[in-house]
């Protein structure tokens, strides 16, 4: 039998967390072996007498063959640490997953990743920051990770897809579609693997999303990142425990500064005083280390065109105020603005106004 069978069940048996699964990993030559060990053997691997007595019992109702069945009837791949198509990055934290359950495709572990977390309460003002910092991002190719939470998380990937990027979902359940939490939000995974993204998870088929399962897949957001960004957070924030993540994996930590007296921009101003990098657009995480050389390449197509990209800027400007500047009709203006959001120059919220979100004239 494929020696995966050996890795899922020992999976199964719940104390075997990913740093005991490791010892095993390191000790046995195959996970049939380490299975099938008796105790003297377990003991020698590293793994305590009260757990290795439990194992030893629970261990003959749990069948490799059946745990295999189950992963090729959900079409799950499972990458062990030992496959070459572990993510890296994962890799380098000090308590790695020792296998991962895959839905969909991994993206290059060349590419930039960037993890996007914040409050499930967002606020417009965090959607808002969401979608104009995500979007020249994703377009340049940075893939996205977030947690498939509601609020940030949710939006982080919706704006992703629809920037035509690759997204992936770490998830503190099983990544059955039955598994999926929150339930509401399975849409958003199914366009996330129709997109070309990933549902990942450490835990196996039909794990609930227990409380206590979160904060093990906020270090796997993290780990698979070259950096975190926190956009909404409050003092007490799963965010904040991602963002401790990045840091102890010594990767870089940006947050979205906002009002000193909202509640979900305390985390963040915090974050920003202990030293994250305050972002207010998308270059000042696309400046650090996160270019994937893919330049979007924006020419106007007449003086028309041009004349509205100058006026344009980082902050919401309303059509009103555009037409204005640019004196030029109000239909003329809208027809333009409509023709740069579908080259990805500009976002608009809110109907009627217009954000420049590409920077290359």
């Amino acid at each position: 039998m494929d020696d995966i069978a050996y890795w899922l069940a020992i999976a199964k048996f719940k104390s075997f967390g990913a740093v005991r699964i490791a010892r095993l990993s390191r000790h046995f030559s195959s996970m049939k072996n380490a299975f099938e060990a008796g105790t003297t053997a377990l003991l020698e691997a590293g793994i305590e007498p009260s757990i290795a007595s439990r194992f030893m019992q629970e261990r003959l109702h749990i069948n490799p063959e059946l745990e295999l069945e189950k992963v090729e009837k959900n079409k799950i791949d499972v990458i062990t640490i030992n496959d070459s198509r572990y993510p890296t990055l994962l890799k380098q934290i000090h308590d790695p997953p020792a296998l991962l359950f895959v839905r969909g495709s991994l993206p290059d572990s060349n590419l930039k990743h960037l993890s996007v977390v914040g409050s499930r309460k967002a606020t417009a003002y965090g959607l808002d920051v969401t979608e104009s910092v995500i979007t020249p991002l994703a377009k340049y190719g940075v893939v996205i990770v977030s947690g498939l939470a509601y609020g940030i998380d949710a939006a982080a990937h919706l704006t992703t897809i629809e920037a035509e990027g690759i997204t992936i979902a770490v998830l503190g359940s099983g990544v059955d579609q039955d598994s999926i939490y929150p339930s509401q939000n399975r849409t958003l995974a199914s366009k996330i693997l129709a997109s070309g993204g990933a549902l990942v998870s450490e835990f196996p088929i039909g794990s609930p999303p227990l409380k206590q399962n979160f904060p093990l897949r906020n270090r796997i957001i993290a780990g698979m990142s070259h950096g975190t960004l926190v956009i909404e957070a409050a003092t007490k924030s799963g965010s904040l425990i991602t963002a401790r993540c990045a840091l102890e994996s010594n990767r870089e930590v940006y947050a979205v500064p906002g009002s000193i007296h909202a509640t979900l921009c305390k985390g963040t101003n915090d974050l920003i005083k202990q030293g994250a990098t305050p972002v207010t657009c998308h270059s000042d995480i696309y400046a650090t280390e996160f270019d994937n050389n893919k330049k979007i390449e924006y020419i106007p197509v007449d003086d028309e065109e041009k004349k509205i990209y100058k006026i344009l800027n980082h902050e919401p400007q309303h059509i009103d105020d555009i037409v204005t500047l640019s004196n030029l009709p109000i239909q003329t203006t809208s027809s333009i603005l409509s023709l740069m959001e579908l080259k990805g120059v500009v976002s608009h919220t809110n109907g009627r106004l217009y954000t420049k979100i590409i920077d290359n004239l």
